[in-house]
């Protein structure tokens, strides 16, 4: 190696050395500043999957088949994960159920599935069981046409 690229590569090293020590720096001496500002952290949402719902789909008030769903519960609170985790069979139960006596199909004329109509009707479920303290959303993740 010429000494030119080693000289090169020793500055390169020492700028990105003095770099990261300069970052260091700063992080440390603002640390005071912000704690007495009195910085808070928000809680980290989280969800809680939902999987293989399935919807009826129906074509001139006549059954044509299912479609199967997947959804995500968004939670406010990553902590609540396990109580609504555990109550979930209940959920699916109720969400089955609601499902199952509306129509899925879009009304205004546009042929497809509604899906803002599918997750209001999954937050309504989600707030009645759990709560608006512990449910943010429903998130549809996934729909797929069963084969006939």
């Amino acid at each position: 190696m010429s000494t030119k690229k080693i000289m090169i590569a020793a500055f390169v090293f020492i700028f990105l050395l003095a770099g990261a020590g300069g970052s260091i720096f700063l992080v440390l001496g603002n640390f005071e500043q912000l704690s007495e500002e009195g910085i808070t952290f928000e809680k980290v949402p989280g969800y809680v999957a939902l999987d293989g719902v399935s919807l009826p789909v129906s074509r001139n008030r006549q059954f044509s088949h299912y479609m199967f769903m997947d959804a995500k519960i968004v939670l406010k609170d990553r902590s609540d994960s396990d109580l609504v985790f555990a109550e979930l069979p209940f959920f699916r139960d109720k969400v089955f159920r609601v499902l199952h006596k509306e129509n899925v199909n879009r009304e205004d004329g546009v042929p497809g599935i509604d899906i803002r109509a599918i997750k209001d009707s999954m937050f309504k479920v989600a707030i009645e069981l759990y709560g608006d303290k512990i449910v943010d959303g429903v998130l549809v993740t996934k729909l797929i046409l069963s084969s006939n």
